[in-house]
């Protein structure tokens, strides 16, 4: 299959799950699909992050520490809010790499905290920044004083639930 060409045409769920199951079928073709994500065609990009990213739910064990790391620089210098969602929802369904990476870390407080992101990039950014404090319990104080000191009504609904259930979850390790 052409991968490239299947995910320039019209798009729907319906077709990225049946890209996924076919991936399933074929585990070699998983490269290829991963690799389409750093495609010029910025559509072809963020449709196969969004490929990888059901993936990564699925068979996180697929995804090595390398790609853990080009999609975390990809995720920081991407300029389309689709892709940078799709790599740091596949960033979120994978083992973090120790050491944790500095740049991660501060854009995801960025991400987070910036209302000019995507509520869906926000949110990731909370979740990733909170299995962060897990593996490096040190940065619980810091991401906490983030969360209750935003003005709560200068986000969205959806930001201010994310922020109570990680506050909330903060509160248990």
């Amino acid at each position: 299959m052409n991968y490239r060409e299947h995910l320039l045409r019209p798009l729907s769920k319906h077709f990225v799950d049946q890209l996924v199951e076919n991936i399933f079928a074929n585990p070699s073709d998983f490269e290829v699909i991963y690799n389409l994500i750093f495609d010029t065609d910025i559509k072809v990009a963020w449709r196969a992050a969004w490929a990888c990213q059901k993936i990564s739910e699925k068979m996180p064990e697929w995804f090595t520490e390398r790609q853990f790391i080009e999609l975390a620089n990809l995720a920081i210098f991407a300029s389309h809010g689709g892709l940078q969602r799709g790599c740091i929802s596949i960033l979120f369904n994978l083992k973090i790499p120790n050491p944790i990476s500095v740049e991660l870390i501060n854009a995801c407080f960025e991400w987070m905290i910036s209302p000019r992101f995507p509520i869906a990039v926000q949110a990731y950014s909370m979740k990733m920044l909170y299995r962060i404090c897990q593996m490096e319990p040190d940065f619980k104080p810091e991401l906490k004083a983030h969360l209750e000191n935003v003005v709560q009504e200068d986000y969205s609904p959806g930001f201010n639930s994310t922020r109570n259930n990680i506050l909330k979850l903060l509160n248990n390790i």
